[in-house]
């Protein structure tokens, strides 16, 4: 599918039954979308109905800018000390909701791990059905080849990437469904943050499949 195509089946599937995972994306790929024409005015109506502040809890702003401000007394010659910084710093450039929303799993004890090389997740906890993660993928790394349980919507937030069938800048939302194989790869140049939702684990082929299959590796 188009990239216009892709984001008409997430209108669609939002309208239909949205969560709060759904109305995050929605809500980002709004405020992403600011400077780009909407496919048609029923699109945009879709993410404008949804585009609502995802706040965080009581106390959550403070403390997230207290972290902030505690980087400025960091003896930046320190180990570590300067990805740091620089992991704030990217932070800091996503999105209002995707910037609140990540603060706020960080602030809960959630972290950046390990999921593939170059690769980084962190899992937003939110209700409903679907998982959250927010990704950071490095220039040139990518998922390998997988298929999907359930549906999965992925919105580029900075960067872009291909998936072997579309490539997909800030704004787009890919869609996978069951059935549905891809390979996303992160293209040269910036670093690619995206936004997943997914409902089910995804499918690998070859040697990763054997060890998904043997372990639960990725469900």
């Amino acid at each position: 599918m188009t990239a216009d195509a892709n984001i008409e089946v997430f209108a669609d599937r939002l309208r239909q039954a949205p969560d709060a995972g759904l109305k995050l994306l929605a809500s980002a790929a709004a405020s992403v979308r600011d400077d780009r024409p909407a496919p048609n005015e029923d699109l945009a109506g879709a993410f404008l109905d949804e585009e609502a502040p995802v706040a965080l809890e009581a106390g959550g702003a403070d403390a997230a800018l207290a972290r902030i401000d505690a980087l400025g007394d960091l003896d930046l010659r320190a180990p570590g000390a300067n990805s740091a910084a620089k992991g704030l710093d990217e932070l800091m450039r996503l999105p209002d909701p995707v910037r609140e929303a990540a603060f706020g799993a960080i602030l809960g004890g959630k972290h950046f791990g390990f999921a593939g090389f170059g690769i980084r997740r962190l899992p937003i906890p939110m209700e409903g059905p679907g998982q959250v993660d927010l990704l950071r993928i490095e220039p040139g790394s990518g998922v390998a080849t997988h298929d999907h349980e359930g549906e999965e919507f992925t919105l580029v937030l900075t960067g872009a990437f291909n998936d072997g069938h579309e490539t997909f800048y800030p704004g787009d939302i890919n869609v996978g469904l069951p059935g549905f194989k891809h390979e996303p790869k992160a293209l040269p140049g910036e670093v690619c943050f995206a936004l997943a939702v997914s409902y089910g684990s995804a499918k690998f082929d070859g040697s990763i499949g054997l060890l998904q299959r043997l372990t639960g590796f990725g469900r």
